[in-house]
């Protein structure tokens, strides 16, 4: 075999390994993305926000209601993609991701979104204090190499061409909705019901 063959050879191995990792069912890939998604409903809800974006902290207390309510009807499946708008932004949704790691259950992702809002608000910004934050509220996390997720979630970001935040994309077989502001995405999930 050619040198450049076995350079080709072994650069098409590497990439089917990657591709396998990243769709297989059981790969961190994949089990990552699915921490965030919650529900089997055929509707698809992206729920775009920032703990650091003072809209999307006055908008979460309205809309747990109505996540709870479509998700319990098996309407939608819903999934919570932190949007790296501020510095600390990937901070906050590093502890999110490790704390479903550590605890995968919508009210509990519900309650532990509300407590990162407040640690926003109260300018937390550096690990340590963060998780002491977390354990003060007794919120157990487990990390895990969270890349292959943030990976994804800027291709939904792309996907969905998102520059606002609170955002939500509503997507129903071939439909798709884009909603931005906490007044009309709590419309939009009403209207779901």
């Amino acid at each position: 075999m050619k040198k450049g063959s076995k350079r080709a050879s072994c650069t098409f191995c590497i990439l089917c390994g990657l591709i396998l990792g990243l769709t297989m069912p059981g790969s961190a890939f994949s089990e990552g993305m699915s921490l965030l998604t919650f529900g089997i409903g055929k509707t698809d809800v992206r729920l775009y926000t920032d703990y650091f974006c003072g809209p999307c902290g006055a908008s979460e207390s309205k809309i747990v209601d109505p996540i709870l309510d479509l998700v319990g009807k098996n309407a939608v499946s819903v999934t919570f993609i932190d949007t790296p708008v501020y510095k600390y932004s990937a901070l906050y949704a590093r502890y999110f991701l490790y704390v479903l790691n550590e605890k995968k259950e919508l009210r509990h992702a519900m309650a532990v979104r509300a407590v990162l809002f407040e640690a926003a608000k109260a300018n937390i910004n550096e690990p340590g204090k963060l998780e002491a934050f977390l354990r003060n509220k007794n919120i157990g996390f487990k990390p895990f190499d969270v890349r292959p997720v943030f990976n994804m979630l800027q291709s939904y970001l792309r996907e969905d061409k998102i520059n606002a935040t609170p955002s939500c994309v509503i997507r129903s077989g071939d439909k798709k909705e884009v909603h931005t502001g906490g007044g009309n995405i709590l419309k939009a999930l009403e209207a779901l019901k």
